[in-house]
């Protein structure tokens, strides 16, 4: 056992303020928007165009409900 006054690690769990940091609040994220500045937590993302010719689909397109195969019939009468 640890004797008084020795620090023990077995029942305290690290605070949530020490192990991350502060979310930021809305007011501080639209004010960092409003400024122009960079978001904590946000991923940069390099997104460029191609300008590139777009790919056909290799799906079939699907029919329309008054293109599907089959005279409609009226439910019968009660």
């Amino acid at each position: 056992m640890d004797s008084p006054g020795t620090a023990s690690w077995s029942g305290r769990a690290a605070a949530p303020a020490e192990t991350e940091p502060a979310s930021p609040t809305l007011a501080q994220l639209l004010q960092l928007v409003q400024q122009g500045r960079a978001l904590p937590g946000l991923e940069k993302r390099q997104i460029a165009a191609t300008h590139g010719e777009p790919t056909a689909s290799r799906l079939p397109r699907r029919p329309k409900p008054w293109e599907a195969a089959g005279p409609a019939k009226a439910p019968p009468p009660p």
